[in-house]
């Protein structure tokens, strides 16, 4: 028996993104980074700079890395008034980037 091109095109994509999908509906896949396959919220777990990432907000860095809010907020001259549920892509400019972040909390803790 002869599989036309196509079909066989068609039936090797549906089998391929399927199974993802399946894999995603059991909570076994898990494509965003933002939440663990049991679908909880990644959280930073160690004050380690390296995990932050940009749709982390302002509130988990401060709470992981112990800073008091206005004092990250001073360091890289961010409203006074942004509020701890900002995400850190939310507020990138050419002075606060998550890589600069990063750098600034590995400094703070002398690495």
């Amino acid at each position: 028996m002869k599989i036309k091109p196509v079909v066989f095109g068609v039936l090797v994509l549906f089998i391929f993104f399927g199974s993802i999908g399946v894999a995603q509906a059991a909570g076994l896949w898990s494509i965003s980074g933002k939440v663990s396959t049991t679908g909880e919220k990644v959280m930073l777990t160690s004050a380690n700079a390296d995990d932050v990432k940009g749709w982390m907000t302002l509130g988990d860095v401060a709470t992981t890395f112990d800073i008091p809010l206005p004092e990250l907020l001073a360091a890289f001259n961010l409203p006074a008034d942004t509020p701890a549920t900002t995400a850190i892509k939310e507020l990138e400019t050419d002075e606060f980037s998550t890589t600069n972040l990063r750098t600034w909390l590995k400094e703070r803790q002398g690495q």
